[in-house]
């Protein structure tokens, strides 16, 4: 593995977090749940209103995760796996590591934290599912023990990114 396999599964997770599939979700699940949008009854799909209505069911098309559970995942294999490339790769450095790893933290700590503010009870998942026929037994917890997983998560994030003092482009860090 090299850095550009690393570089390449950040991309993806940043890429399931920004799908119409997922952005539509946190519209959804955020702004129009809290009343900061409007809409017109008559002319909007049934599933929103019914979750305008918090009548919602599991037949509701915007009660489905799996993108943001997708996006956990990669976040879950750059953690997992990231480190061991340094190793490998000499073009990969420990700082860098620190930054990518820490990227997907916080990208972990936000899926997990839309998922908890909208279906309270969520898995949280921790570690990666490597493949289909070995997935984790992912429970769902109480909320207040998934909040501090994922203050934990931000403080991973923070660490590692602060420490490492800086992105190695001026685009990362201004963009």
């Amino acid at each position: 593995h090299t850095k550009e396999d690393v570089n390449g599964m950040l991309a993806t997770s940043y890429l399931k977090l920004a799908s119409t599939d997922a952005v539509s979700r946190a519209i959804v699940w955020g702004e129009l749940r809290a009343d900061n949008l409007t809409f017109e009854a008559s002319k909007t799909k049934d599933d929103i209103r019914y979750i305008v209505e918090a009548n919602i069911t599991d037949e509701n098309s915007y009660t489905k995760w799996g993108i943001f559970y997708e996006a956990i995942n990669y976040a879950n294999l750059v953690i997992e796996y990231a480190p061991l490339v340094i190793p490998r790769d000499p073009d990969f450095t420990q700082s860098e590591c620190d930054i990518v790893v820490g990227e997907m933290y916080a990208m972990r700590a936000l899926c997990h934290f839309y998922l908890l503010r909208t279906f309270r009870n969520i898995p949280m998942a921790m570690v990666p599912a490597i493949n289909d026929s070995e997935l984790p037994d992912y429970k769902p917890v109480h909320p207040l023990d998934a909040l501090d997983m994922i203050m934990n998560d931000l403080n991973r994030a923070e660490v590692r990114v602060r420490a490492s003092g800086d992105y190695s482009n001026s685009a990362s860090n201004h963009g």
